[in-house]
């Protein structure tokens, strides 16, 4: 899931209620549940955290949609709604730290360059995607983004002939392709001096 979303700023607002509305019609329930479109995080503790995070992250931006455990049957459980909010501060734990809940973050820009400095303006940079209809400014913008990687106009794509992983902060080592193949290899060097050594069995 993306955490965040980088708009320009003359369609922010018209996607992000697009973007609240379809965070409000999410099914969070458990994954046996045919129904369920977002399940649980991994345990009580960390969605506490994450509770956490959506308080204190208040002072640094606008709440637009605020994520709460859901009641009922499921109050028990480590679910949490989708929180949604803006936010200017580039400082704050929304934009600098691997949040691991349902959380977005919504950035705007005016300019392609100032787009790139906040997409990289984090330490964490698994990957990114870059939506726009002109393929110059997608193969630009991509190659100055900092991610393991990029997608053009979708995300989440992923093959096992590609390998993927992160940059900087972000994952360890490469999965999939030639890359991947690397850290089950064991390399070893042998060197022969010349003319030490005849032709044999």
């Amino acid at each position: 899931m993306a955490a965040r979303f980088l708009f320009e700023k003359s369609i922010e607002r018209a996607f992000t209620s697009r973007i609240r509305e379809a965070f409000q019609a999410v099914r969070v329930g458990p994954g046996s549940n045919d129904r369920s479109q977002m399940g649980s995080l991994i345990d009580l503790q960390n969605r506490d955290r994450v509770a956490r995070l959506i308080e204190q992250a208040g002072d640094e931006g606008e709440l637009v949609l605020k994520g709460e455990p859901p009641g009922g049957d499921l109050a028990a459980g480590a679910f949490l709604t989708p929180t949604l909010f803006r936010i200017d501060n580039l400082d704050s734990p929304l934009v600098q730290e691997e949040l691991f809940g349902p959380i977005v973050s919504i950035e705007t820009f005016e300019t392609e360059s100032e787009a790139v400095v906040k997409a990289n303006a984090t330490r964490f940079s698994l990957a990114a995607s870059v939506f726009t209809q002109d393929l110059n400014r997608a193969m630009r913008v991509s190659r100055a983004i900092r991610a393991g990687t990029v997608w053009l106009n979708c995300h989440g794509r992923l093959f096992a002939e590609g390998e993927t992983g992160g940059y900087r902060h972000s994952g360890l080592g490469r999965l999939h392709g030639v890359e991947g193949l690397h850290d089950f290899l064991e390399t070893k060097h042998m060197y022969l001096e010349a003319g030490q050594v005849g032709p044999g069995l």
